[in-house]
């Protein structure tokens, strides 16, 4: 299972890391940052620190998956839906399925132990959406969160309280 996680961490990291020739001009945004703070379970007042993150529209155009990595190999995705959109001020709830039939969710990925976590209660407000200064093709979104989730056995919960700022996404 170590060797699972750890190939995975090697994928998502390469994926990263792979760019095409245009995205060499060093146009990023100011303040790119992410910071969650995770208590219970298998965490103890875990402050989660962005290490590299994917912001990525959904194939339906309607959906937003934000996933983060941090330098212990923590992993955190946001699985936001097209309910309410993605506007500044916007709140969405854990657990609410849109016409679509998508739900919005966070999954908390603990690599020691391994531990997966999904949120049953909370929500996530966007406090900034904005196109990108440079990059017209572009957007930068911000938002906070206040989360509650469980293992999928239930025998073990966990509180996430965070930020993100100025995460690049394709509209």
């Amino acid at each position: 299972m170590k060797n699972l996680h750890l190939i995975y961490m090697l994928l998502f990291s390469m994926a990263l890391m792979s760019c095409s020739s245009d995205d060499t001009n060093n146009d990023s945004p100011e303040n790119p940052a992410f910071e969650a703070t995770i208590n219970g379970g298998t965490f103890s007042n875990y402050g989660f620190k962005l290490g590299a993150y994917e912001a990525v529209k959904g194939p339906n155009g309607t959906t937003l998956r934000i996933t983060m990595a941090d330098k212990n190999g923590k992993q955190m995705t946001l699985f936001l839906n097209s309910t309410g959109g993605f506007n500044k001020g916007t709140v969405k709830q854990m657990g609410d399925v849109d016409s679509d039939k998508f739900r919005t969710y966070v999954e908390i990925k603990d690599n020691q132990p391994a531990t997966l976590y999904f949120s049953q209660s909370g929500n996530l407000k966007i406090t900034n959406n904005r196109e990108h200064p440079s990059k017209s093709e572009k957007s930068l979104i911000s938002g906070e969160f206040n989360i509650e989730a469980i293992t999928v056995d239930g025998t073990k919960s966990v509180t996430v309280k965070g930020s993100f700022n100025d995460l690049e996404f394709v509209k």
